[in-house]
């Protein structure tokens, strides 16, 4: 009979994305100073969990400028596949990871060739495998687990064979503004070309969330970018997005859970589980916002 270890407490949630997943505060200037960042009470991250309550651990990875696989000139440490792998080992074991990138994939300058949605869509698909070739990363065991799986204990002997990856909540960025204050933004981000690239988010990663079967909101229902730049997302789009992304967790919880029965801090043997990512998008219900 294996001993019984002392499971975690908290769950585990990873938020990877780029700079409106760091909070950065939109600008109507230029600046040669760093960018500023909205406080832990604004950004949508911090209010995820501030929704999600006491017993989750968040971990905060947006990195402004941040691609799926696409590579900037003298700038490769912010293609997001050359760091999801040593990050997720990093922080490790994580019950969830939420993607939101995109945004910079579509800037012309990293597309020296043709670029449209398709290259945008494998992108993120890229970085989802990435996820999914990790189950030693996950928190959880799988549905083919033995009887007598321990989450910490496969943590402990690294039994990738018995633990599932973290479950995934894919979220679509809204689409890029034409900037009244920082017209090199729009110029940067394709103009037109990328305000339609962009506005094109929300139904193919819910198409690939539903592929990949891995949970889904688009951003566009409660954010949007700032009239300054046009990308960076106004104070009052955090919270929105932040309360939406603990509801469609939530969701997920009711199709993955399986607290029935299992003490605070013993191991439990719940009952065996279909697919662990059955969700059909779990996304949350559209709210109108102000444009």
């Amino acid at each position: 009979m294996m001993e019984k270890i002392p499971m975690m407490e908290k769950k585990r949630i990873l938020c990877f994305g780029d700079s409106n997943t760091w909070g950065c505060i939109p600008r109507w200037e230029a600046s040669p100073l760093p960018s500023e960042r909205y406080d832990e009470n604004t950004r949508w991250p911090r209010v995820m969990a501030r929704e999600l309550g006491p017993g989750w651990t968040l971990l905060e990875e947006g990195l402004g400028g941040r691609t799926t696989i696409f590579d900037a000139p003298g700038e490769s440490y912010r293609r997001g596949d050359w760091y999801l792998h040593p990050c997720l080992l990093s922080h490790r074991p994580l019950n969830y990871v939420v993607l939101m990138l995109g945004t910079n994939d579509i800037q012309p300058r990293l597309h020296p060739g043709p670029f449209g949605l398709s290259q945008v869509k494998e992108g993120m698909r890229h970085l989802i495998e990435i996820i999914r070739d990790l189950p030693e990363c996950g928190a959880e065991c799988g549905p083919e687990r033995s009887s007598e799986c321990d989450p910490e204990y496969c943590q402990e002997y690294n039994s990738s064979s018995i633990l599932q990856p973290p479950k995934i909540l894919l979220i679509a960025p809204p689409p890029i503004r034409k900037a009244q204050g920082r017209p090199e933004v729009w110029e940067k981000y394709g103009k037109e070309q990328g305000n339609q690239l962009s506005g094109e988010f929300g139904r193919i990663y819910k198409e690939l969330s539903q592929e990949m079967q891995c949970g889904f909101l688009d951003a566009a229902d409660y954010a949007q970018a700032d009239l300054s730049d046009g990308v960076h997302f106004t104070r009052e789009s955090h919270p929105r997005l932040g309360a939406a992304a603990a509801d469609a967790i939530r969701e997920m919880e009711k199709l993955h859970g399986w607290e029935k029965g299992c003490g605070e801090k013993s191991f439990c043997r719940p009952e065996k589980r279909t697919n662990p990512e059955t969700s059909q998008g779990s996304r949350v219900l559209r709210q109108d916002i102000e444009m």
